[in-house]
């Protein structure tokens, strides 16, 4: 019992020791820390020995050393005393770093380690013992899994392998290692090893996956990130705050290199939080369902543009920040993988390292309008922690509300009832003796963005004279009546009211339907301009006709000077990770001479710049999701105070009032928005398979009164 519980204490402060190896740079500086103190600590003590020898040399007179018999313990024992020492040393340093060792923990130490500097070691029977149990614990779960489909083979098997069979065999085994018999305490610790050891091989379900697909989290300084692995184990999800997570973690999230680079580059910036520092939890999804023959790539073809333009808003406004000089920008990536489906779990992970994440704590985001987004961002109200919506839509549970209609919830953009009244009074213009809303939506009641704009939609055009509208919910009831050779009743138009992943095949329907045809008018939701922001995907679109979209943000043109300008020096800093050419400089097409007619001609994206390998086009072009996502940083910036105020409720108590790029002033009062910060607009393609064409405004058919006119260049600046 005596070796064991050395053995035990010396195991646990390996074991750490190795932990902390595994952790990436804020692991091996907890080493050197525990080093260092226990060089002190060796060296302390070296010291009060050699004071104590040389007060009993002082008083016996004799200038001679002790005897034998009167030399302390702590010399006597030196070696055993100091490495139990350490032991406790290392958990107790270790504890102070991260974090992450208990108060019991230390507490056991303290006891193992006082009671092995009294005992000596017996390595034989330590290797015994453990040999024994390892042996034993992989029978057990090996004969668990051949019973596996009876609960009293099972326990059967158990019993034996793990009590019976070990106490057998080690008799025989000592004999051969000549080792005394065992005791009755010894077989006790057999038994319960291989108990333990074989629970660990019947669990390799839930912490094994971790591993193998670089899932599992080992504490680093900070305590923030943490990765889980799906429950296929085939990817991971959750919180990443540092680019160096540790052997058995990804440092980044999703396959793909570009989304991977911003994603390092945006870690590799932060540093220790500090007083003052803003802390933003990017919430949305970098990772989808890996395809069955290509791990690298998504099941569905799906990528993230809009995800990167978003990183890299994070990335511009980190260097600004900082450039700044008061407090810094601190982003932690948050990936609830393919439709944001762990979006609970990642706010669970969220609240649960509340503490490490600083006192001004934001989510941004959220990704997808869905039930489980909805769920995440109620359990971070409940919690107190603000949430910033750049671009949900939905309003299922209250029509012209916010998608979560509670403070501290900011949604920059309007609800879907806005855009479904756009665009019935669209419609209502271009076609005064009425028209044929065929809305197109794949049925799914969890979608809430999707299932709330068709509701929308529907109630837009009840009292519109002369029109209706119908719900298609299976892309074969789209018919031929929506093309222009079809001249029978109303005119009818298609109404793209789906997620971008089935535009695709929403366009492909058409064109087989209508074929030599076309159709006579399209529209499609916001979630297609993610769509349009993939240049691939228009580029290997075979639609040659126009389709008229909403879109999430403004364009460049929009911007004010000095935003544009910060913007780009922002860019300058970061060309690298933005595939900027040397003495390549970033001009927004929309602001050229070309662009007052609001055309943008030889379009290129700086996704698309950074994307396209085969021919790279010269970037000039923003995307519409990276300015409302540097608006929200901008905002919670000027929101969140440096420490919660007493007395009232955190959430009611956020007020700000912020000019944001475009020059538009955002107003929080009692933690909601007094307004929309984005407007409603309508940007069209034609044709959509030639991906450097776009106007930023609708084709002139749904052009309405109040739909801004055309600019010249130096009106526009």
């Amino acid at each position: 019992m005596d070796v064991v519980l050395r053995l035990a204490a010396v195991v646990l402060a390996g074991l750490i020791v190795v932990r902390a190896l595994l952790a990436g740079a804020s692991g091996l500086w907890s080493v050197v820390l525990v080093l260092a103190v226990s060089a002190v600590l060796w060296g302390t003590v070296r010291f009060f020995e050699r004071l104590r020898t040389l007060l009993a040399r002082a008083r016996t007179g004799s200038g001679q050393w002790l005897p034998p018999s009167r030399v302390p313990a702590v010399v006597s024992r030196a070696r055993s005393r100091l490495a139990a020492m350490l032991a406790l040393l290392i958990l107790v340093v270790h504890a102070a770093i991260t974090g992450y060792v208990g108060v019991w923990t230390i507490l056991v130490a303290i006891a193992l380690a006082a009671i092995a500097t009294l005992l000596s070691p017996d390595l034989r029977l330590v290797a015994l013992l453990g040999g024994t149990a390892l042996v034993f614990a992989a029978a057990t779960v090996f004969v668990a899994e051949v019973f596996r489909g009876s609960t009293e083979a099972r326990a059967l098997a158990i019993s034996i392998a793990a009590v019976v069979l070990p106490a057998l065999v080690s008799e025989k085994i000592g004999k051969l290692a000549r080792q005394p018999a065992l005791t009755t305490t010894h077989h006790a610790i057999l038994a319960i090893l291989t108990l333990v050891l074989g629970f660990l091989g019947w669990t390799r379900a839930d912490w094994l996956p971790g591993v193998m697909n670089r899932c599992y989290t080992l504490p680093t300084s900070t305590g923030i990130t943490v990765l889980r692995a799906t429950a296929d184990g085939e990817r991971c999800y959750g919180l990443l705050d540092t680019d160096d997570p540790g052997v058995f973690a990804t440092p980044s999230f999703g396959p793909d290199p570009v989304t991977v680079a911003l994603e390092r580059e945006i870690l590799a910036n932060n540093r220790p939080l500090r007083d003052g520092d803003l802390t933003v939890v990017w919430l949305g999804a970098l990772s989808c369902d890996p395809h069955p023959t290509d791990a690298t790539r998504c099941a569905d073809g799906r990528d993230y543009p809009s995800e990167r333009d978003q990183l890299r808003a994070l990335l511009f406004a980190q260097t600004q920040i900082e450039a700044a000089g008061d407090h810094r920008l601190h982003v932690v990536i948050a990936d609830a993988a393919q439709d944001v489906r762990h979006a609970d779990d990642v706010a669970q992970l969220i609240i649960s390292r509340r503490e490490a994440l600083g006192e001004r704590l934001v989510v941004i985001g959220g990704g997808d309008s869905r039930d489980v987004t909805q769920r995440a961002i109620n359990r971070l109200l409940d919690a107190g922690i603000p949430f910033i919506a750049p671009n949900l839509l939905a309003d299922l549970g209250a029509p012209d509300r916010p998608f979560v209609d509670r403070p501290g919830y900011l949604q920059l953009a309007p609800s879907n009832m806005d855009y479904a009244r756009d665009t019935v009074a669209r419609l209502t213009q271009r076609f005064p003796e009425g028209f044929r809303l065929d809305i197109y939506q794949h049925r799914d009641p969890t979608d809430q963005y999707t299932t709330s704009l068709v509701n929308d939609l529907l109630a837009a055009v009840k009292p519109a004279a002369g029109a209706s509208a119908r719900h298609v919910p299976g892309l074969d009831q789209i018919n031929a009546s929506a093309c222009t050779a079809h001249t029978d009743g109303p005119p009818t138009v298609l109404y793209f009211a789906d997620r971008w992943t089935r535009f695709a095949d929403f366009v492909q329907q058409i064109n087989h339907v209508c074929g030599h045809s076309r159709p006579r008018l399209v529209i499609a939701d916001v979630s297609a301009s993610r769509f349009m922001a993939n240049y691939q995907l228009r580029a290997a679109s075979s639609a040659d006709w126009r389709v008229d979209y909403y879109v999430s943000g403004p364009g460049c043109a929009d911007l004010t000077e000095e935003t544009f300008a910060t913007l780009t020096t922002q860019m300058d800093a970061s060309r690298d990770v933005l595939n900027l050419r040397p003495g390549e400089t970033f001009a927004c097409a929309d602001r050229a001479d070309s662009a007052s007619a609001g055309e943008v001609r030889n379009a290129c994206t700086l996704d698309a710049a950074a994307k396209l390998t085969s021919q790279p086009c010269r970037p000039n072009d923003l995307g519409t999701y990276l300015i409302p996502m540097w608006d929200a940083v901008l905002l919670a910036d000027s929101l969140l105070p440096d420490r919660p105020p007493a007395g009232k409720d955190y959430l009611t108590s956020l007020e700000t009032t912020t000019t944001l790029t475009t020059g538009a002033q955002a107003t929080v009062r009692e933690g909601r928005l007094t307004e929309p910060t984005i407007p409603v607009r309508m940007w069209h393609v034609d044709p959509l398979n030639d991906p450097s064409r776009l106007w930023e405004r609708p084709n002139p058919e749904l052009r309405l009164p109040t739909d801004p006119t055309t600019t010249t260049p130096q009106e526009v600046r």
